[in-house]
């Protein structure tokens, strides 16, 4: 299987030995604190969740996949069943989360809720489609993408959205 690393960091801020020398905001807590002289907002951090969600979509719509089954699933933060909807999780997304669990399979409109749940540490797992297409999730804003197939120029038609 064919994997890329799909991170909002500038790789031109990478040394020699391919660590990250700039200092970026890495979760969903960092709202609010300056990076580089610019606040962290919402509407900013919400850009980036949607960018990592379409790179999923991308990839799903390349291989002609419509679901992914959830793997290795653990919620991380119970208190979160207590919230109300906000600007920043929708009633969905609460229903979602309260009612996820392991192996079930999940479409495209839920693969938004799970990622957004996991990107703000509220849930991690792996995503799988058989032996077809893989969603990892790694520490710091890194996901993780597999596919069965090459798929030439992917990662420029993520880049341009």
């Amino acid at each position: 299987m064919i994997s890329w690393r799909i991170t909002k960091y500038n790789p031109a801020y990478r040394d020699e030995n391919h660590k990250y020398m700039n200092c970026e905001w890495t979760s969903i807590s960092d709202r609010g604190k300056s990076f580089d002289g610019k606040k962290l907002s919402a509407s900013d951090y919400i850009a980036v969740e949607n960018s990592y969600i379409e790179a999923v979509l991308i990839f799903m719509n390349r291989l002609e996949i419509t679901s992914l089954t959830v793997k290795k699933l653990e919620k991380t933060d119970n208190s979160f069943k207590l919230q109300k909807p906000s600007n920043l999780y929708s009633a969905e997304m609460i229903k979602f989360y309260n009612s996820i669990e392991n192996n079930i399979v999940i479409g495209k409109r839920e693969i938004q809720y799970l990622c957004r749940l996991v990107l703000r540490e509220h849930l991690w797992c792996k995503l799988e489609e058989n032996k077809t297409m893989f969603v990892h999730f790694g520490y710091d804003y890194y996901m993780y993408i597999g596919s069965n197939k090459r798929f030439k120029g992917i990662i420029n038609t993520i880049k341009t959205g």
